[in-house]
């Protein structure tokens, strides 16, 4: 098969003012692991590969696509979420105008959710794939190569005439063919791993890198897309982790994010990865995510000794009512209990909740809000609940409340759901609220002083934070004043 040049896209979220993003202002990222254990197996079979990441500092859709064309590709693959799918068409769009001949495909969870209302809402984008896509895009990119017809590929999206069709989605990596996967394809990045920079607070030192050590969920959470990787857990074994974190550790990596949902679910797994990296002499320090049922005591403090510094879990919510709505095996006193033991064994416990879940009301907010204030937090961050194609909670959502489906709002700094009984501005209230009752608490503040101490090179984002944090706070947004305005815009 001749080597056709491939250039893997990954596109900005969307146009919004970065001014007043709290989230992202300030701050450098690289393309999602997924694309760049993609971009290594494609160039394993052969191909010319190259990675253009046009989320980092918002860069504009023109440029993206100059970028895209002036590497003269056979193929463009976008890897797009519901934010940034919208993006992803534009450029595909630009592209097919500065090289006509370039063959343009879409991936990742928006058309893995969505596939035929994807592909007939963008034209631009030639084809889908659903799913993983190691097997059944090099299996298109092969086929067009060499002529032969492209209908058959498991998980394609395409069209026939006037219909759009999409096919069974591949067989899942499984086991050993995970771990047959090469490393992600760092050395297409520019400067890594010194340009990546996430928030500062979810990190001990820099240079900081991050890796996913397994793919599907079998949790039942209601605001989870699965559409992707599926609901069975998949892991990496614990040597191929171990071979990717040596690499990093070579590199200069001093700090590694597991972006796993699954980290913790497999015990064993967790204590056999920890005693590696003591035996191995392993000196970066580490953070995970983790659900809040999973862990004890014992095994805390193992992943300390090996360097975890940091682990976030899903909260979601500080009322048990709406926990046994969208998280059922979920009790506070339970969480509360894996909390203080987290602390406990000397490692920072951030929070991650979300607000206007289907059924929210006053009451659920108002324990929320009691819940920051004394919950053994750390850190911890509130999103806007979106219902994105693909969760369990999106086909019966409208039941619940007022969606206004707008995916280019839909990065869960909107409020895109309103329940029933509440609005835009009442919301904001309680979001405002809960910020400003976690963040006042003297406890929080002196541990995110000691934090920016450990990195003096952190104190100069913090001021970026503090800045776009009070213009956002000051402003008077029209999602705040005029709840009517707010939902139909």
């Amino acid at each position: 098969m001749r080597a056709q040049t491939i250039v893997f896209v990954e596109p900005p979220y969307v146009c919004w003012n970065r001014a007043m993003d709290r989230v992202r202002e300030g701050e450098e990222e690289i393309p999602g692991i997924g694309t760049l254990v993609l971009a290594a197996v494609a160039r394993e079979r052969g191909h010319r590969v190259h990675v253009v990441d046009g989320k980092r500092s918002g860069t504009p859709v023109e440029t993206v696509a100059q970028q895209v064309a002036a590497l003269a590709p056979d193929h463009v693959g976008f890897s797009a979420t519901t934010i940034s799918v919208h993006n992803a068409a534009r450029i595909a769009a630009r592209v097919k105008a500065l090289v006509p001949d370039a063959v343009t495909t879409v991936g990742g969870p928006h058309v893995s959710a969505v596939p035929e209302r994807t592909l007939a809402m963008f034209p631009d984008f030639d084809y889908g794939i659903v799913g993983e896509g190691e097997r059944s895009y090099l299996e298109l990119v092969a086929r067009l190569a060499a002529g032969v017809d492209t209908q058959a590929v498991p998980g394609l999206v395409f069209r026939d005439g006037d219909t759009v069709r999409a096919n069974p989605r591949a067989p899942y990596l499984e086991g050993d063919e995970l771990d047959r996967l090469p490393e992600p394809a760092w050395d297409l990045l520019p400067d890594f791993p010194l340009r990546f920079q996430p928030n500062v607070f979810n990190y001990r030192a820099t240079p900081v890198a991050s890796v996913v050590t397994s793919r599907g969920c079998p949790f039942s959470c209601s605001f989870c897309d699965r559409s992707t990787s599926g609901r069975k857990g998949r892991f990496h074994g614990v040597d191929y982790t171990l071979a990717l974190c040596q690499r990093l550790a070579r590199l200069g990596v001093r700090h590694i994010l597991f972006y796993d949902d699954l980290f913790t679910v497999s015990r064993k797994r967790v204590v056999e990865l920890c005693e590696r990296f003591l035996t191995e002499g392993l000196r970066f320090t580490w953070s995970c995510n983790s659900h809040p049922n999973l862990l004890d005591a014992d095994t805390l403090r193992l992943m300390r000794r090996a360097g975890c510094w940091q682990i976030a879990y899903g909260i979601e919510s500080g009322s048990q009512r709406i926990l046994d709505v969208v998280k059922h095996e979920v009790r506070i006193p339970r969480m509360l209990e894996t909390l203080r033991m987290t602390r406990a064994a000397g490692i920072r416990v951030k929070g991650l909740l979300m607000m206007a879940h289907p059924t929210e009301d006053e009451d659920s907010l108002r324990e929320t809000v009691a819940f920051l204030r004394t919950a053994p937090l750390d850190l911890m961050q509130i999103t806007k609940f979106t219902p994105y194609p693909g969760t369990p909670s999106y086909p019966t959502v409208r039941q619940h409340g007022c969606f206004v489906e707008d995916w280019e709002r839909m990065n869960a700094m909107n409020w895109v759901f309103v329940p029933n009984g509440l609005t835009p501005g009442l919301l904001e209230r309680y979001f405002r609220q809960a910020y400003r009752a976690f963040y006042t608490r003297p406890d929080v503040l002196w541990g995110l002083a000691k934090t920016v101490a450990h990195e003096p090179r952190f104190l100069r984002r913090v001021a970026t934070y503090v800045r776009v944090g009070l213009m956002g706070w000051l402003a008077t947004p029209a999602a705040v004043a005029d709840p009517e305005t707010a939902l139909a815009a």
